[in-house]
């Protein structure tokens, strides 16, 4: 099982700036951190605002970032395949919005099962819209539910948001909102 979460420059497919990634195991009914992934990369296209407005990761705090670190992978996710071979094997993909992830890793990557944290929990943490109505929670309205502490400071950080959706599945087999 791996959870997943992008943070993006645009809707373009594989057009990812930083991924996320834990690999999940379960050893005496728990579940269980084994491998984590973690990189940013450049997008091929100009920065978009509205994605900056979210993460505030730019081409030259990825650039720097490489540098500090004297990396040598992929510059652009779509040529990483450090990141497919991680994910090999994995028969689950877990993400808070799962939908997203999958529009990013579009025929990079495939996993037999989904499991989306925000649509399981909609009917659980009854998130409201502004018109009254049930909607899919938020990353941050789904903590709350759970009693999970949450930082907006840190939120839209892909390592940030992997380890608070880990937080939240495994406080939904806690609570029996799921079945290993």
């Amino acid at each position: 099982m791996i959870i997943l979460d992008f943070e993006t420059n645009s809707t373009n497919e594989h057009d990812v700036i930083e991924v996320a990634a834990a690999k999940i195991a379960i050893k005496n009914n728990e579940y269980v951190v084994t491998d984590m992934f973690h990189r940013y990369y450049l997008s091929r296209y100009p920065v978009n605002r509205f994605s900056f407005e979210v993460h505030k990761i730019t081409p030259e705090m990825v650039l720097q970032y490489r540098k500090e670190k004297n990396l040598n992978h992929s510059v652009y996710f779509k040529e990483d395949l450090d990141f497919v071979k991680f994910c090999q094997g994995a028969k689950t993909l877990v993400a808070h919005n799962i939908s997203f992830e999958l529009r990013h890793l579009y025929k990079l990557v495939s996993f037999e099962n989904h499991f989306c944290t925000m649509k399981e929990n909609r009917h659980i943490v009854k998130a409201l819209n502004k018109n009254g109505n049930i909607k899919n929670p938020k990353l941050d309205e789904t903590c709350k539910f759970y009693n999970i502490d949450f930082d907006q400071d840190s939120y839209h950080s892909a390592t940030y948001d992997v380890s608070k959706t880990y937080e939240i599945l495994k406080a939904m087999k806690k609570s029996d909102y799921i079945y290993t």
